[in-house]
């Protein structure tokens, strides 16, 4: 029974009278137990029936209520994944579904946390998600994280690829019952990572597609910062990255802010993260979306006509690796523009190692399918940095459609790719091996 019931109430400091109404009589000292006791029937009452009406919502919703342990957040972060239900017009997911996730910290900059978004101009978006091999205990929270921090009006789909996974890393009914809007979709035959995603792109209708792996854990009002750039761009031709904070390897709980750098690679056509925007840029101001040269990965949102009109992925590059370098100098050199939004932020979970095969012969021709068509006069240095011993000799297949594609969109050169995009090219790389 709290200061601020008897406060209303009308207590007096001398501690001997409570004058309960302005007007009405006063009461003895004697009576004095007699109605404290009444009071606090009535008090344990009120809190028997606000936790019965607590333990009537959804289990999403309740979880938030009752703390995401010493996050200051947790309880907010309830009422958010239960606002964009609503909003959504959809039913709730079952009870049976696990919501919690370690909520990470707020990390944003202060003007992205006052910012604002109208939701109505902002286009819709299917988030995909390929995965082989994954661990429950990566995709769940990732899936929550999602469910709580985004406004689920702007999400069409989630739309979850799996990629000929054994039945014990399926998960189908686990990852559907955790929303309605939950999709998965099932490849009889392992496609690799970027024919993967490139099916995921066919199966959906979006405006927008957001490529998301499935270990990961988003934060605050990551969507809209991405959303609202993307709409800037009249004729759709700008691709935007979340900021990537760490997620250690060894505790998907942890959660550790990045640096604001932009994306790079050297000859060899490995990626690594290079200087950072202010090193670069002495007259850049946080938080405002900034160029990269390079995409470092799978983690972006492309408008869908965008995607399909710039030649998607290289659909002959199979397994994984390479694709996103290819993609990052088509994107600049054939009039498209690639921006870091340090407003959005995810976590992701850097991994030494990934959890299906990847081979080695694989990644090196998907690597010199990218060097032949992109790399014009400077397919040497490629030769001469790669780390593959006879990569002259390896099959890189057909290159046709990608040279017919490079002359209909009427791309750049390289050497205007470095004059313009990333000198930092022409000098000495780090190698991140």
């Amino acid at each position: 029974f709290g200061s601020r019931h008897l406060a209303v109430l009308g207590q007096r400091p001398c501690g001997c009278r409570i004058q309960i109404f302005r007007g009405a009589p006063m009461i003895s000292a004697g009576a004095l137990p007699k109605l404290i006791g009444v009071l606090l029937l009535v008090t344990a009452f009120v809190v028997v029936l606000e936790w019965n009406a607590i333990r009537a919502l959804p289990d999403e919703v309740s979880h938030g209520l009752r703390g995401r342990g010493s996050d200051p957040m947790g309880m907010a972060s309830g009422f958010s994944s239960l606002a964009g239900l609503m909003k959504s017009g959809r039913r709730s997911p079952p009870s049976s579904a696990d919501l919690s996730f370690p909520m990470p910290p707020e990390v944003r900059h202060w003007k992205c946390k006052s910012a604002t978004f109208g939701l109505s101009d902002l286009p819709t978006v299917t988030i995909i998600i390929p995965y082989l091999q994954e661990r429950w205990e990566h995709i769940r929270p990732t899936v929550a994280s999602i469910l709580a921090n985004t406004p689920m009006e702007l999400v069409d789909e989630i739309l979850f690829i799996d990629d000929a996974n054994p039945e014990a890393f399926e998960f189908h009914e686990n990852i559907t019952n955790m929303h309605p809007k939950i999709r998965v979709h099932r490849n009889e035959v392992r496609q690799g990572l970027i024919k993967a995603k490139a099916t995921g792109a066919l199966l959906t209708s979006s405006p927008v597609i957001m490529f998301m792996e499935p270990h990961c854990i988003v934060n605050r009002q990551w969507l809209e910062p991405l959303l609202a750039r993307m709409a800037e761009f009249e004729d759709h031709s700008n691709v935007v990255m979340p900021m990537l904070d760490i997620i250690p390897e060894d505790n998907f709980a942890a959660y550790k802010a990045a640096n604001h750098h932009i994306g790079g690679f050297d000859w060899s056509l490995t990626f690594n993260w290079m200087v950072t925007i202010e090193e670069r840029n002495a007259s850049y101001s946080l938080p405002e979306p900034y160029p990269t040269p390079a995409l470092s990965g799978g983690i972006f949102a492309i408008w869908k006509d965008y995607w399909e009109r710039m030649g998607t992925y290289d659909t002959e590059m199979t397994e994984w690796g390479g694709e996103h370098i290819e993609m990052s100098l088509r994107l600049w050199r054939c009039g498209g523009h690639i921006d870091i939004v340090p407003c959005s932020r995810i976590g992701h979970l850097f991994r030494s190692r990934n959890p299906y095969p990847v081979h080695g012969d694989k990644i090196l021709r998907n690597l010199k399918r990218a060097a032949l068509v992109w790399l014009d006069d400077y397919v040497e240095k490629f030769y001469k940095e790669t780390g593959y011993q006879n990569a002259r000799k390896a099959d890189a297949g057909n290159l046709t459609e990608r040279f017919l594609l490079k002359e209909r969109l009427q791309c750049k050169s390289m050497d205007w790719y470095m004059d313009n995009i990333y000198p930092e090219l022409r000098g000495k790389q780090p190698r991140r091996r």
